[in-house]
């Protein structure tokens, strides 16, 4: 990862909350613990005198509820929400279900989806489509950090696909497997710096 460039997990959604192993829906809110969870980590990032140039940011509610907070507490500015750092789409079969109620069709998208990575359901985002967002997302967020420390708040699952990106991963397989497995608490960071005390990301075996 460049210097001068952080990610973060969105706080808590209220899917997350109560929902913890379902495919969030795009509009579920950040809930009160969400709240208090961006809230502390801007507090943290703040003491440590880090001052982001700009906040970047997912379209989805969960991410810019959480990007609206980071840029009152560090004063910095927000740019327009951007699609490229949103969460990979899970088909819209299965928003909201927990894996014990995926339909039959998912199922079967599943068991084939690594053998035929261009493929998707209706809704869906395919593993290929996951790899070249995430790939532009490297990219942009270079070239964004010339100018200043970028923060940029995404998701769990796309900000897997980036760290495996940056870690040399290059098909669409390997990047969603590592996305898939990648862990980050709601609110912290990637890379993890002392700044924040985030626990630093546990790289799938």
């Amino acid at each position: 990862m460049s210097d001068g460039v952080l990610w973060m997990r969105h706080g808590t959604c209220l899917d997350g909350l109560c929902r913890p192993h379902a495919h969030a829906r795009p509009e579920t809110p950040l809930t009160t613990r969400g709240i208090a969870e961006v809230v502390s980590t801007a507090r943290r990032l703040l003491r440590g005198d880090s001052k982001p140039h700009v906040i970047l940011t997912s379209p989805l509610p969960r991410a810019t509820t959480s990007a609206r907070i980071l840029a009152e507490i560090l004063g910095a500015p927000i740019a327009p929400p951007d699609q490229l750092y949103a969460e990979w789409r899970a088909p819209h079969c299965v928003l909201g279900l927990s894996p014990d109620d995926y339909p039959s069709e998912y199922r079967e998208w599943q068991s084939e989806r690594l053998r035929d990575p261009d493929s998707a359901l209706t809704g869906g985002e395919s593993l290929t489509a996951l790899r070249q967002r995430a790939t532009e997302a490297v990219s942009r967020a270079h070239e964004a950090a010339q100018e200043g420390e970028v923060l940029i708040v995404s998701h769990r699952v796309f900000i897997g696909a980036v760290a495996a990106t940056l870690d040399g991963a290059r098909s669409p397989q390997e990047i969603f497997r590592s996305a898939r497995d990648f862990e980050l608490a709601p609110a912290m960071l990637w890379p993890a710096c002392s700044t924040a005390r985030a626990a630093p990301p546990r790289w799938p075996r």
